[in-house]
C-alpha cells in the first residue's frame, strides 16, 4: 500500500546541508540529471519546518565564506527558492537543546535531519596553545564575518606579524583578510568592528605555516593563484621547501608551478606580504600571558621515488616571532543534547545517517561526515540522507505516532522560544542590512548581535511594487525578440536578465583585448537582405535588418567534415551535397542521392506549412498535397535510421549524413528525419552566414530597439520567483526581495526553471509539473577557446570543420547516456576569423580566434559531485580538475590535428565545462528539451501560452525550437499571442514596427558588447528606501 498521508519533517539548521536536504524533500527542480530527466526523490506530499539556532539562514555561506568572495555566496539564492513554497517554514533563533529538545521535536515530526555543521574546533596539543592572542580560525572568520558568537572576540593586530597555522583554503582566506587593503574591504559585506580594526592593524606580514608539504597542501590552484592578483601584497616563497618536497605529480603540477613563480618574484608587492612556509611543524607557541612567537621544526610529509616518507631534520628549528597566531587546523562538530556522538570523530554516531538508537532521525552535512569537500558536496550527502528517510518512511520503520498538524506546531514552538524570526522577520534583516549597506555602496552592513538581528526582524516593512505592463525574464534572442515586438507596440517592457551580458547564446567574451569568442551563435542559414527567411524578416520588421552586416560562409564548404577514412565538404545547395557525398561513398551513391532527395521533399515541403506549430492546423497547407503530407508526418515520427535502412545506406555513409549531428546533439536513435531535413534546408535555401561583428551584434540591435521605445533593461537583476495569486501572475520578485508588480511574465527560461523553480508545482497541475519533469534533456557541451597569433584566415576558407572520430556515431551516445565521454565523439571547429575571413570589428588584425565543442555528460557525478550554484568552488575537486584536462588535452590534439598551422602559435586558451555553463547560463544544457522524435510537434513541446493567466514562455523550450532563426521566430510568436495579433504575417507583409528615427546611430565606433553590458541597476527597492531615510534626515 502506498502511503499518501503527508510526511512533516524538522531541518534543523539553515545552511548549505540543510538547504539541500529540503529541497531534495520538496523536489526542487534543479537535482541531478538521470538520462536527462529530473530525479526526483519522491511524488508523496512533504512539509519542512527548517530550524536555526540564529536569526539569520545561510549558515557558513554567511558567517563562513569570505566577504572579498561575493561569488561563492550564490548558494544563499537556494534557500531563497525555498521561501516561496507553501511547504516550506522557518523558525529562526530556535536552537536545539535551549528551546526546544530533540526530543520534542522527535515527537513532534515524522522525521528529524540535523544538519547543525560543525561548530568546535580540534585541539592544537602543543605547548602554548592557550595563551592570549591564540585564537582559532573559526572564531576569527566568525568574527571579520559578523557571526553573533564571535562579535565580541579579541583580535590583537598591534604586532607587525601573524601567523596562521595550517595550509587550506581558510587558511589562505584568513592570511588575505589580514593583509588586504582595507579599501578594498570596505566594499564588501564585512562586518563594521572587523573592518575598523583592520583599518587600524599594524599587522605587515602574515606567515601561512604547513606541517606537510607543498604538494600535499589542502589549499586550492586558484586559491592559491588568486594571491598573486592582489594589488600591493608580495607573496614570499622559499624554494629550498620547495626543493625538499621532490618532483610534482601531475594534479599538483600547476600548484607548483604557481609557488615555483612566487618563489622567483621574492619582492613583488608592496608594503605588506603573505609568507608560505611549508614542512614547517608548529611545536610550540612562544610567550608568557600572551603570544610571542611560534617554534617549529622542520618536519613533515615528503614524495620521494619509493613512495611518501616522513621527513624529521634533527636540529633544523626557529622561531618566528609574531603577535597574533590562529590556529586553521580545521572544524569539529559539537554534540546535540539528548542524541549520540562520536567523539573520535566529532559527528553524531549514525549509520548511513540514520542516528543509531534514534529512529526517524537523521543527520547530513559535516555533522555527519565531517569537515570534509567543499559546499556543494553536500548535494549528494543530504540527497543520500533524504533517500535513507524515504525509504525509512516507505518501509513503516519511521515512529508510529502521527505529527501534529502545521498550526499545533508553530504554537509549540513559539511557547518555548520567545523570540521566533520567521520568513518575514529574516526578509526584513535582509531588507535593513541592504539598505544600509546600499547608503555606503556595499551590498550590506551586517547586525552582529542576536538582539538587533531581532529588533530588525521585527521592525521591518516591505516596500510597495513597481508595475509594468510586461516583465520578460531572460535576454535570450527569443525574450529579446518579444521584448523588442512589445515595446515597439507601445507596451510598457521591464527585460530582466541575471548575467551581466545581454544576449543569451548570442553573447560574446573578449580576452586580453585582442580576442572576441562566440558562445552560441556559429552560423545560421539564409540571411540574404531582403528575403523572406526567418533572420532577415524578424530584424526588417523591427527596422533594424539594414544595422546588421553578414559575412557568407564558402557555398562550395560552409562544413568540411572529417571522418575517419573519408573527408568531404558540405556545399550550401542539396545537388552539391548529393553529389560530394556519392563521390565520397561511391558505393553508397545511389542510396545517398535517394535519401537526399527524399530529406529535400520533407525540408521544402516543410517551407509550405502552417507558422502555428502549437496547433494540428500546422499541416492544413498540405491537405491537397496527401504525399508530401505523408512523407512529413513520417519523418516526424520516424527516427532518420528508419530512412536509412529504407535507402539501404552503409554504416560509413549513415554517418556522412548524421554529420552535422553537433547542430542538435540528439542520438540518432532519437533524431527524426523531420529535424535533419529542416536544418539542411535551413541552410540549403539561401546560404549560411555569420554576423560580421559577431553574435553581440543581434542582441545589442534588439536592446536598442527596445530603449529606443521606452524600454527598460536591468543585468545582474536575477528572479526568485513568480508571483502568482488565484491562478494568475501577479508580478515578480528578485533575489534581493524586490518586488515588481505587471500582468504578464514572459519566461526565457528554460522550462525546468520557469515551471519548478519560479512558478512552483504548487500552482500548476500535476500533469503539467509531471510532463516538465519527464522532458528529456539534451547532453551538455565541453567548449575550448583559444587564440592565436597568427591570421589562419590568410590560408582556408571560411568553413567550420566537422570532426568524428569513429562512424558509429550512436556509440557516442550510448555512452553519454551511460555518463561516460567519448574521446573520439564529434568535434566542431568554428572560427571567426576565418567565417569573416580576417576582417575584424575588435581586436588587432594577424590574429585569430577559435573555438572547439564536443558532447560531454552532464550529470553531477561525473565532474566530480560539485555544485556552480555554491560557487566556482566546484573547481577544486581533484575529479574536476582532472576531467577538464583530460577533455582539453584531446581537444587540442585534434585541433591541432586540423590545424597544424597553430603548432607555436596558440598565446591563450581557455575550456568551459557543463559547471561552468550552470555557473553563468543557470542551465547545464544549452540546447533546451531534447529535439527527440517524440518531444517536437504539437502537443509535444510547450505551447508560448500557459496553464497559468498572464504567464508566456519564449526560447528554446518552447513548439518554435531552437536555434538562432527559430527562437527569434518564436520570440514573435510570443509577443503574437500577447498582442493578439500576427506579427510575423505583417512583417512578411512589409510592416515595419518600430520607429526607426529614434533608433540611436551607429558610428565607426559603436561597439555591440557596449550597448549589451551595463544596465546594472541598485532596484528600485533600494532607491525607494535611500529615499525614504533622506526625507526622514
Amino acid at each position: 500500500m502506498v502511503e499518501t498521508s503527508t510526511l512533516r519533517v524538522a531541518v534543523v539548521g539553515a545552511g548549505p546541508a540543510g538547504t539541500y536536504a529540503a529541497r531534495h524533500l520538496l523536489g526542487a527542480g534543479d537535482g541531478t540529471y538521470a538520462d536527462g530527466r529530473v530525479a526526483l526523490l519522491t511524488d508523496r506530499a512533504i512539509e519542512v519546518d527548517m530550524f536555526e539556532r540564529l536569526p539569520t539562514p545561510y549558515g557558513l555561506i554567511r558567517g563562513g565564506v569570505a566577504p572579498d568572495h561575493p561569488e561563492k555566496k550564490l548558494m544563499g539564492q537556494l534557500f531563497e527558492s525555498l521561501t516561496r513554497r507553501p511547504e516550506f517554514r522557518y523558525f529562526g533563533n530556535v536552537e536545539v537543546g535551549r528551546d526546544v529538545s530533540a526530543g520534542e521535536l522527535s515527537d513532534w515530526y515524522d522525521a528529524v535531519i540535523y544538519a547543525v555543521g560543525a561548530s568546535d574546533d580540534p585541539v592544537l596539543d602543543i605547548p602554548g596553545a592557550d595563551l592570549t592572542g591564540c585564537v582559532s580560525a573559526r572564531q576569527f572568520v566568525g568574527w571579520y564575518n559578523g557571526h553573533p558568537d564571535h562579535a565580541d572576540l579579541a583580535v590583537d593586530l598591534s604586532a607587525e606579524r601573524a601567523i596562521v597555522i595550517g595550509n587550506g583554503n581558510v587558511a589562505l582566506d584568513v592570511a588575505r583578510i589580514l593583509a588586504h587593503d582595507p579599501e578594498i574591504l570596505r566594499r564588501t559585506d564585512i562586518a563594521d568592528h572587523a573592518l575598523k580594526a583592520l583599518e587600524r592593524s599594524r599587522i605587515r606580514e602574515v606567515v601561512v605555516v604547513g606541517r606537510r608539504s607543498h604538494l600535499h597542501a589542502a589549499f586550492g590552484c586558484a586559491e592559491l593563484e588568486e594571491l598573486g592578483q592582489l594589488e600591493g601584497i608580495g607573496i614570499a616563497v622559499d624554494a629550498a621547501e620547495l626543493a625538499l618536497a621532490g618532483s610534482p605529480p601531475g594534479l599538483a603540477r600547476r600548484k607548483h608551478d604557481a609557488l615555483v613563480s612566487y618563489a622567483s618574484n621574492p619582492s613583488a608587492g608592496g608594503g605588506r606580504r603573505i609568507a608560505l612556509r611549508f614542512l614547517t611543524t608548529p611545536i610550540a607557541i612562544e610567550g608568557s600571558e600572551k603570544v610571542q612567537g611560534l617554534r617549529w621544526a622542520r618536519t613533515g610529509l615528503v614524495d620521494t621515488a619509493s613512495g611518501t616518507r616522513n621527513l624529521d631534520l634533527a636540529g633544523v628549528s626557529d622561531v618566528i616571532p609574531a603577535g597574533l597566531v590562529i590556529r586553521s587546523i580545521g572544524y569539529r562538530g559539537s554534540p546535540v543534547p539528548g542524541l549520540p556522538f562520536d567523539e573520535v570523530r566529532g559527528v553524531l554516531a549514525h549509520l548511513d545517517g540514520r542516528i543509531r538508537g534514534c529512529p526517524g532521525s537523521y543527520a547530513t552535512g559535516w555533522i555527519k561526515r565531517g569537515p570534509t569537500g567543499v559546499i556543494g558536496t553536500n548535494k549528494k550527502c543530504a540527497r543520500d540522507t533524504v533517500r535513507a528517510l524515504l525509504d525509512d518512511a516507505a518501509a513503516g520503520l519511521l515512529p508510529t505516532q502521527r505529527s501534529l498538524d502545521r498550526a499545533t506546531l508553530d504554537a509549540r514552538v513559539r511557547e518555548r522560544a520567545s523570540a521566533v524570526v520567521d520568513l518575514h522577520g529574516w526578509r526584513a534583516i535582509d531588507l535593513d542590512e541592504r539598505r544600509a549597506g546600499h547608503l555606503e555602496n556595499r551590498p550590506r552592513r551586517k547586525h552582529t548581535r542576536i538582539p538587533d538581528l531581532v529588533s530588525a526582524a521585527r521592525a521591518g516593512h516591505p516596500v510597495g511594487p513597481q508595475r509594468y505592463e510586461i516583465i520578460v525574464i531572460g535576454s535570450g534572442l527569443g525574450g529579446l525578440v518579444s521584448a523588442a515586438c512589445l515595446a515597439a507596440s507601445g507596451k510598457s517592457v521591464l527585460v530582466l536578465e541575471q548575467h551581466e551580458i545581454l544576449g543569451g547564446c548570442s553573447q560574446v567574451f573578449r580576452r586580453k583585448g585582442k580576442w572576441e569568442f562566440d558562445c552560441g551563435v556559429h552560423y545560421v542559414g539564409g540571411c540574404v537582405p531582403g528575403s523572406d527567411s526567418l533572420i532577415p524578416t524578424v530584424l526588417r520588421g523591427l527596422g533594424v535588418e539594414d544595422r546588421i552586416e553578414w559575412s557568407r560562409l564558402d557555398d562550395d564548404g560552409m562544413d568540411t567534415v572529417v571522418l575517419p577514412e573519408h573527408t568531404f565538404r558540405v556545399p550550401t545547395n542539396w545537388d552539391g551535397f548529393a553529389d560530394n557525398l556519392a563521390q565520397t561513398f561511391p558505393a553508397d551513391a545511389t542510396g545517398l542521392r535517394n535519401c537526399v532527395a527524399e530529406l529535400r521533399l520533407i525540408g521544402e515541403g516543410a517551407d509550405r506549412i502552417n507558422d502555428v506549430p502549437h496547433s494540428v492546423r500546422v499541416v492544413l497547407p498540405l491537405a491537397r498535397r496527401p504525399r508530401e503530407l505523408a512523407v512529413i508526418v513520417r519523418a516526424l515520427e520516424q527516427p532518420i535510421g528508419r530512412m536509412f535502412d529504407r535507402h539501404r545506406l552503409s554504416p560509413k555513409a549513415r554517418t556522412a549524413l548524421l554529420s552535422l549531428i553537433h547542430l542538435h546533439n540528439t542520438p540518432p536513435s532519437r533524431t527524426p528525419a523531420l529535424l535533419v531535413a529542416a536544418l539542411l534546408r535551413h541552410y540549403f535555401k539561401a546560404g549560411a552566414y555569420f554576423p560580421t561583428q559577431g553574435g553581440q551584434v543581434l542582441a545589442a540591435n534588439l536592446a536598442e530597439v527596445i530603449l529606443s521605445h521606452g524600454g527598460t533593461i536591468r543585468t545582474k537583476a536575477r528572479v526568485r520567483s513568480i508571483d502568482i495569486q488565484a491562478g494568475r501572475v501577479t508580478g515578480v520578485t528578485l533575489t534581493d526581495g524586490e518586488a515588481i508588480g505587471t500582468d504578464i511574465v514572459i519566461s526565457n527560461a528554460d522550462a525546468h526553471r520557469t515551471f519548478l523553480d519560479l512558478v512552483g508545482p504548487e500552482h500548476l497541475r500535476r500533469r503539467t509539473v509531471d510532463r516538465i519533469r519527464a522532458f528529456r534533456r539534451p547532453h551538455s557541451i565541453f567548449s575550448t577557446y583559444i587564440a592565436a597569433d597568427i591570421d589562419i584566415a590568410a590560408t582556408r576558407p571560411a568553413t567550420n570543420y566537422i570532426l568524428h572520430g569513429r562512424y558509429d556515431v550512436q556509440t557516442t551516445y550510448d555512452m553519454l547516456d551511460h555518463g561516460q565521454w567519448d574521446p573520439r565523439g564529434w568535434l566542431a571547429i568554428s572560427s571567426p576569423t576565418l567565417k569573416t575571413q580576417g576582417r575584424k570589428h575588435f581586436g588587432i588584425p594577424g590574429h585569430s580566434s577559435i573555438e572547439a565543442f564536443t558532447a560531454v555528460p552532464a550529470e553531477y557525478e561525473f565532474w566530480g559531485g560539485g555544485d556552480p550554484m555554491a560557487g566556482p568552488s566546484y573547481k577544486g575537486s581533484p575529479t574536476y580538475i582532472q576531467r577538464k584536462a583530460e577533455i582539453e588535452a584531446s581537444v587540442m590534439d585534434r585541433v591541432l590535428d586540423t590545424l597544424p598551422e597553430l603548432t607555436g602559435h596558440i598565446v591563450w586558451q581557455e575550456s568551459a565545462t557543463p559547471l561552468s555553463h550552470e555557473r553563468f547560463t543557470l542551465s547545464r544544457m544549452p540546447y533546451g528539451p531534447e529535439n527527440a522524435k517524440d518531444q517536437i510537434g504539437p502537443g509535444r513541446r510547450l505551447s508560448v501560452r500557459t496553464e497559468i493567466d498572464g504567464l508566456f514562455l519564449a526560447g528554446v523550450s518552447t513548439v518554435y525550437l531552437y536555434g538562432i532563426a527559430f527562437t527569434m521566430r518564436g520570440g514573435v510568436g510570443t509577443a503574437s499571442h500577447v498582442l493578439g495579433r500576427d506579427l510575423l504575417k505583417a512583417f512578411w507583409a512589409g510592416e515595419v514596427i518600430s520607429d526607426r528615427a529614434s533608433l540611436p546611430e551607429h558610428g565607426p565606433g559603436w561597439d555591440p558588447f557596449d550597448v549589451c553590458r551595463g544596465h546594472v541597476r541598485k532596484g528600485a527597492r533600494g532607491e525607494q528606501q535611500f529615499a525614504a531615510t533622506i526625507t526622514a534626515g
